[in-house]
């Protein structure tokens, strides 16, 4: 998993977009606290081993600083970081009833 997301955040970078990463490794009670709040749906994710990575856009960063993330699933930009991913051979978002939610989940492909 690490060579393909060094790979995709290199890309990204020189696609000009900046993303913070929210997300990588969980502990089961992480996971059990995110699957409470509706932020994850299983029990059986990859951030469980370390295999699975969230990120998310920056806004407007060199404008306004480090803390203005681009949640907005309309943004064009997500088509851009998933097709950037998607090429490092990383699995983008999760499918829910035919809708890909989740666009700034990527994990690894087994």
């Amino acid at each position: 998993m690490r060579p393909l997301v060094v790979e995709f955040l290199a890309r990204l970078v020189e696609a000009g977009i900046v993303v913070m990463i929210v997300d990588t490794l969980r502990t089961k009670e992480e996971q059990t606290a995110n699957v409470a709040k509706g932020v994850s749906w299983t029990m059986n994710s990859k951030h469980l081993t370390g295999d699975a990575i969230d990120v998310c856009p920056y806004e407007t960063f060199l404008l306004h600083g480090p803390d203005k993330l681009k949640w907005d699933a309309a943004d064009p930009v997500w088509a851009r970081i998933g097709a950037i991913g998607q090429a490092c051979g990383l699995k983008w978002g999760v499918i829910k009833g035919g809708v890909r939610i989740d666009l700034g989940h990527f994990e690894f492909l087994s």
